[in-house]
């Protein structure tokens, strides 16, 4: 199916030189660290737990 659509395109299509502003990356970064920072945080808490002999949350 794309063969035959790019078949049709008569040249090449023009694309933007920067489609992604910056801001979206930003973001997905932040979130990105955010995400792992917490789950970094909740296996830390957990090892300190196990390691006082209290429970286990998981």
């Amino acid at each position: 199916m794309l063969a035959l659509i790019t078949s049709r395109i008569p040249g090449p299509a023009v694309e933007t030189a920067d489609r992604d502003p910056g801001f979206l990356t930003l973001v997905f970064v932040v979130a990105r660290g955010l995400r792992n920072g917490a789950e970094t945080a909740f296996a830390r808490r957990c090892a300190l737990a196990r390691a006082v002999g209290g429970p286990n949350p998981l």
